[in-house]
């Protein structure tokens, strides 16, 4: 899976870019959308496939970093061996 990250002004603009992507582009894999605490709207997306650089280049939203999302969050504190 290939996972990429944009994040745009309006949520109508994330929908519309996650839209192409699925309907005219055929990107298939899981699209997540969100917004994230500074306001603008998250499209992540997990491809099934690599995204073609000409494609990624019209995309107008900012490319920003993937959030980690994998696994449960690692404890904030540690254990004890009588626990």
């Amino acid at each position: 899976m290939y996972t990429i990250a944009y994040e745009f002004e309006t949520e109508e603009e994330m929908r519309l870019v996650a839209d192409q992507l699925w309907n005219k582009h055929g990107i298939t894999g899981e699209f997540e959308m969100y917004q994230s605490p500074n306001g603008k709207f998250r499209l992540q997306i997990y491809s099934e496939k690599q995204i073609r650089d000409g494609v990624l280049e019209k995309i107008p939203g900012k490319a920003v970093q993937v959030k980690g999302n994998f696994g449960v969050p690692a404890p904030k504190e540690v254990l004890s061996e009588d626990n």
